[in-house]
């Protein structure tokens, strides 16, 4: 008698080998093709930049297999590039705890997530528990990071800003109006999705330079060529208002030297056009600086602006696009 295979008992997170599975197909892969994916509104969102993003990428020989993104965010890139199929598995990282418990509880945990969201009351009394309570484990604190980001304004997490409508909810626009729990859930389910079928990896609460010692010692076993990390650090203008974790010039310059070091595999940068990110990055070799229009809403401001977003990369296959403009010198 012939001994039955077994079939292996996947694990959540997936174990490093499961990045040799093909990934399950999605519940509906048509989540992933919305202008708008991410749970979470987030200053300085990135969703123009994918397109880009996803052609570079595309263009590489081999294509990557393997994303990580370290100042994860909003996640719009990552969400997008595993949703279509552009890469087959992604890793998000973030330093800020309710960021990282948010994703993880999202991707791994979604069914408590949800139902905890649908019994949230929504009101500025609510705001002000939520902003002086101080959670211990990951589930509340990614019901705190949902729970601001949706109901604080410019989704700011940490700092200065008060909520949406303001105090006497005096505006047009109330607490609850980013706080549509039919869509919301949608694109919650989708991130767990990713998750369950093998595409999203895990999620990381490190700093940017832990997870880039990480890759190698989880995914040794791959290809460097087959890896590619898109690192989007904290604006160089108005960061103290929008991040917890900022950077000054000394920790954007760590950054540029790691990145200017001959780490294995290839990486992405996406910044906001300052002199500053400028001068560190013009001029190296190997690496090409891409100016991209992009329009966003800044914080504190009721208009748009367009303003040329630099994209940095050490990718050889730059190929030509109406969509930026390659900077030479």
């Amino acid at each position: 008698m012939v001994a039955k295979r077994k079939i292996p008992v996947r694990r959540k997170p997936w174990p490093p080998d499961a990045v040799y599975d093909k990934p399950e197909c999605l519940s509906d892969e048509r989540v992933f093709q919305h202008s708008v994916i991410s749970p979470l509104r987030y200053p300085g969102a990135k969703r123009q930049l994918v397109p880009v993003i996803e052609g570079l990428i595309k263009a590489s020989v081999p294509p990557p297999r393997l994303l990580v993104e370290p100042f994860c965010g909003g996640a719009t890139a990552t969400l997008r590039l595993l949703g279509a199929d552009v890469v087959t598995h992604g890793i998000l990282s973030d330093i800020d705890p309710l960021v990282s418990a948010f994703w993880h509880t999202a991707a791994f945990d979604s069914r408590w997530l949800l139902a905890a969201m649908r019994e949230e009351t929504v009101n500025v009394s609510r705001w002000d528990w939520w902003r002086g309570y101080d959670p211990r484990g990951r589930r509340d604190r990614a019901m705190k990071c949902l729970f601001l980001n949706r109901t604080t304004f410019s989704g700011i997490l940490h700092g200065r800003a008060g909520p949406i409508g303001g105090r006497a909810q005096s505006s047009d626009y109330k607490i609850d109006c980013r706080y549509g729990l039919d869509g919301l859930e949608r694109r919650i389910q989708a991130v767990a999705d990713l998750a369950s079928t093998g595409r999203l990896l895990d999620v990381w609460n490190v700093d940017w330079r832990t997870a880039l010692r990480r890759i190698p010692v989880r995914f040794g076993d791959l290809d460097a060529r087959e890896i590619v990390v898109y690192l989007d650090p904290p604006y160089v203008d108005k960061a103290r208002w929008l991040y917890e974790w900022s950077f000054d010039s000394a920790e954007h310059a760590k950054l540029a030297a790691a990145l200017s070091a001959d780490i294995p595999y290839s990486w992405l940068l996406s910044y906001d056009g300052t002199p500053v990110i400028r001068d560190l990055y013009t001029g190296r070799p190997g690496q090409t600086v891409l100016h991209v229009p992009h329009r966003y809403t800044a914080a504190g401001s009721e208009t748009r602006t367009v303003k040329d977003e630099l994209l940095i990369t050490d990718l050889a296959a730059i190929p030509s696009s109406d969509r930026y403009r390659v900077l030479t010198s």
